[in-house]
């Protein structure tokens, strides 16, 4: 099978990595040592200076105390490409073929450290990570990683001169989305010392306020926050483990994405159990959107609940051309198939061993089998008895099955208090300590295979639950049966007037109120407890309410005064039910009403009577039409009130006949009229009074000049009749554009009116010069817009 492993990186810096140190010898003196410390840390394969720090520090401290003790400047030494093949030659069976190509940036410094017995701890932090990592908690961009190794120290003999255990670099592959990959994170030791393997934290260090910090955080070293179910153990999902001798990763592949994924490889000296040093390598794994060509099944497929099963490969790939499928019934040549995704459906229970083949007889084939059981007729269910806390609740299995026997019980009563809310039993009990709703899940099986699960919820309570009657009245002379409803034994007092204490229906005959007490016990010993007060009456009393008047066409909510149980009312036909205690009435005429009020044999009865009186007949002026600030008179009757709204413009609104002065602009009056002597509501009509707009009477300039002899045409504008005064010296009076001819100064005015009469008026001033024949040129003029003298002209 091949395998691709994508490795993604920083959006600023790198793509995981791993340091280590070699040990060089004696240092200067005998006391001291000399050290290579190595970081190999993976970038893009295109990089800007941004994601590139050229020198970086290596930050030395105590391994025990974690005491500073320097800060070295470090220049990478080398940064070589890694690339994988992308050609389809390379690998036929797979599609698409991510690229994946990653630098290896090498950092190496040479360190002459004083002997002591806890050894150094030598960091590197930087940040930051990429946006959107899947097992990092969002956002994943503002936080760093810090890369760290220990070299021990002489409190284990010889520690000093160990080499640390080295990664091989071997990660230019692709893990495809749900396929199963192997992904080698083995290590070679200088020493031939035991290596051991296991998932780890992986680091934070540095953020968004401070990328590169220099020096690095002292220890200890804080685990990056995982989401959800991952953690640093688990840090593609459960279904992805390494194995602790070989540090061979292996699994399926998570949903696509990026993955932060450390192994730590302890080092341990051959045929010790003494640990000597421990090396951590970081990768940003990213799974790709690939398929590969593959035959994938479940490992079993069990059929419970008919003959016919659906199939298809539970792995995708635009690789495969041809499907094929045996289904495994002997004997039979008729039990294949062709299709992608085929149903079948077995003659017969049993167990059959199905085979699939996708690219049968082509390249990049792929097969493989599976076990099918057909056993129908398997119907998982449970009951549940009891219903109270600290009291033992019943739980039965209730599965049938046609085929084979149930082998397999497996209850978890949901209990979040205690993990000991299980049980394997068939039957069994549990009781809770707390009220509430639990679920309680229920796994079963069969001998051939058959399993389900099944859930319920179910209410515990704090007493058991019952129904009693509600509080009562009777008549002192009268008998009364009270009724207890529950699956289990009922225990009454006090013994006052009542026909059993045991009974869940005793007749009780009290004299005086008396409240009856009831204990419930049901069968698996919850109790419960409840009360009915029976208060006694002598009498009923009934007040049937003050006569009333309403409106016709209204209705009346009737509210007697009374403690009796029961009512009757008369006459029907006006009422909205005859059997309550607060009928509607809505008659059409004054009507007396009688009601009767009960408690069993005794009875009682009153009336009220409702007059029923009309509305006030309202009469009001019609709607009118006026000049703008003019006046209307309004007009209203019918009652002895009124009220106009809006009062706006109006003399008086609350006349019947108020004036409306001087209105610039239509109005909608609405008047209410009142009638005390009959119904107490108003009565409502409109009169719209409606304006017409305002005349502007427009004469023409407000002064003009002519010379004797010469006439002019006189222009008026604003409505649509027009009147001329005096007449002398004009055309026609009675138009907007007469022609004047006076023979000396002479003002005119114009009244403008429209069809209903509103009108406005101007007047014009007309001068008249007597002057030589030839040009007058004025020498002055007022270019100021009032239309007079406002042009310069001959």
């Amino acid at each position: 099978m091949l395998l691709f492993v994508c490795i993604e990186g920083y959006a600023n810096h790198t793509k995981g990595g791993t340091m280590n140190y070699e040990y060089l010898g004696q240092g200067s003196n005998a006391n001291r040592v000399r050290y290579r410390i190595t970081l190999y840390l993976y970038t893009s394969c295109l990089l800007t200076n941004n994601q590139f720090d050229p020198t970086i520090s290596f930050t030395f401290f105590n391994a025990a105390t974690s005491e500073f003790i320097s800060n070295d400047a470090v220049t990478y030494e080398d940064s070589s490409n890694a690339q994988n093949c992308t050609l389809q030659t390379c690998y036929p069976c797979i599609s698409p073929i991510p690229l994946i190509c990653y630098k290896v940036v090498t950092y190496s410094i040479i360190k002459e450290l004083e002997k002591n017995t806890s050894g150094y701890i030598v960091s590197y932090q930087r940040c930051c990570r990429i946006s959107g990592i899947n097992n990092i908690q969002a956002p994943s961009n503002n936080i760093g990683d810090t890369w760290t190794v220990t070299i021990p120290g002489t409190a284990i003999a010889n520690a000093e001169k160990n080499s640390s255990a080295s990664f091989a670099f071997n990660d230019t592959a692709i893990i495809c989305e749900g396929g199963n990959f192997n992904f080698d994170f083995s290590a070679f030791d200088r020493n031939n010392d035991s290596l051991v393997y296991e998932f780890c934290n992986a680091y934070a260090g540095g953020g968004s306020g401070n990328a590169s910090p220099n020096p690095a955080s002292a220890p200890p070293y804080a685990s990056v926050p995982y989401s959800g179910s991952f953690s640093g153990a688990f840090p593609m999902g459960s279904n992805v483990t390494i194995n602790r001798v070989t540090g061979l990763v292996s699994g399926i592949a998570p949903a696509s994405g990026v993955y932060v994924l450390t192994v730590c490889v302890s080092e341990y000296r051959r045929g010790t159990n003494i640990k000597i040093a421990e090396v951590r390598k970081s990768l940003h794994i990213q799974v790709a959107n690939c398929q590969l060509t593959q035959a994938k099944l479940n490992p079993e497929y069990i059929s419970c609940d008919g003959f016919t099963l659906n199939f298809s490969n539970n792995a995708s790939s635009t690789n495969i051309q041809t499907w094929f499928w045996d289904f495994g019934v002997a004997g039979s040549t008729s039990d294949t198939s062709n299709q992608q995704a085929p149903t079948f459906t077995y003659p017969d229970t049993g167990i059959y061993v199905i085979k699939f083949v996708v690219n049968r007889g082509l390249a990049c084939s792929d097969s493989t089998t599976a076990i099918v059981k057909v056993y129908p007729g398997f119907f998982p269910d449970f009951t549940v008895a009891g219903q109270c806390k600290n009291t033992p609740i019943q739980f039965r299995d209730n599965t049938t099955t046609l085929y084979g026997a149930v082998n397999f019980w497996s209850w978890n009563f949901g209990d979040p208090g205690t993990l000991a809310d299980t049980s394997r039993q068939q039957f069994t009990a549990y009781t809770y300590s707390n009220s509430g709703s639990y679920q309680v899940s229920f796994v079963v099986s069969s001998n051939k295979g058959c399993i389900d699960t099944v859930y319920k919820q179910i209410t515990v309570v704090d007493r058991a639950q019952f129904q009693v009657s509600n509080d009562t009245l009777i008549c002192d002379i009268d008998t009364l049966q009270l009724v207890a409803v529950g699956a289990g034994s009922f225990l009454w007092s006090p013994n006052y007037n009542i026909s059993s204490l045991t009974s869940p229906s005793p007749l009780i005959s009290p004299d005086v109120p008396t409240t009856y007490y009831v204990t419930f016990t049901d069968a698996f010993g919850c109790q419960g407890n409840d009360s009915v007060r029976v208060n006694v009456k002598s009498f009923v009393t009934l007040d049937a309410g003050n006569d009333t008047t309403i409106c016709l066409t209204d209705s009346v909510l009737l509210r007697p005064f009374s403690d009796g149980l029961y009512y009757t009312w008369s006459p029907p036909g006006s009422l909205s039910s005859l059997l309550i205690k607060n009928p509607v009435a809505k008659p059409l005429a004054s009507t007396t009403y009688y009601v009767t009020s009960s408690i069993g044999k005794c009875n009682t009865t009153d009336s009220i009577r409702v007059r029923v009186v009309p509305y006030p007949l309202v009469t009001a002026s019609n709607d009118t039409l006026i000049c703008f600030g003019g006046n209307a008179q309004l007009q209203a009757s019918g009652g002895s009130s009124y009220a106009w709204l809006p009062a706006a413009y109006l003399t008086n609104n609350f006349i019947a006949n108020p004036v409306a002065v001087g209105l610039p602009a239509t109005v909608r009056y609405v008047v209410y009229v009142r009638d005390t002597l009959g119904c107490p509501k108003p009565s409502v009509d409109t009169v719209w009074v409606r304006v017409y707009p305002k005349i502007i009477a427009d004469a023409g300039p407000a002064d003009t000049s002519i010379v004797e002899g010469e006439p002019l045409l006189l222009k008026a504008t604003g409505g649509d009749n027009y009147l001329w005064s005096p007449p002398l010296y004009l055309t026609n009076a009675g138009v907007a554009g007469p022609v004047a001819l006076p023979p000396g100064n002479i003002e005119y005015t114009v009244r403008v009116s429209n069809d209903a009469g509103c009108f406005d008026t101007d007047t014009i001033l007309v001068k008249v010069f007597f002057v030589q024949p030839g040009f007058y040129i004025p020498n002055s003029f007022t270019p100021n817009g009032d239309r007079v003298n406002d042009l310069f002209r001959p």
